[in-house]
């Protein structure tokens, strides 16, 4: 059981770096959540997550360096890759019927987050 878990979590990564949203989305819960803690961003809903996704504001790649997944829940230790360079970023997932639905990331370096093109980012 925790193999089909650990591929979910690399499907996930694997289909955003492919930039192929359909895949991705059918990844996620309907009503999933995303939260950004250093940042204060949540986003609610698959679709607005995908969009999120989507647009970010320059070219980015992750390499997934650690994932470790139990009954419900795993975490990915990624190296985000960007024209600026490398980052370390640390993902934990909540998993329930074979779909992810909670992503919460944290963001090892301070940094504000870019403007965001997209309507559905709250700030708490």
């Amino acid at each position: 059981m925790s193999a089909a878990k650990e591929e979910l979590i690399r499907r996930f990564w694997a289909t955003a770096n492919a930039g192929d949203w359909p895949a991705f989305e059918a990844l996620l819960s309907p009503d999933m959540v995303y939260l950004v803690p250093q940042t204060r961003e949540r986003i609610r809903g698959r679709q607005h997550f995908v969009e999120f996704f989507r647009t970010w504001p320059e070219a980015w790649r992750a390499e997934v360096t650690r994932c470790i997944v139990d009954a419900q829940r795993a975490v990915t230790v990624i190296d985000f890759l960007t024209e600026r360079g490398r980052e370390t970023g640390i993902s934990f997932f909540e998993l329930q019927g074979g779909l992810i639905t909670e992503v919460c990331d944290f963001w090892p370096s301070d940094y504000e987050p870019p403007q965001r093109v997209v309507a559905s980012v709250e700030r708490y």
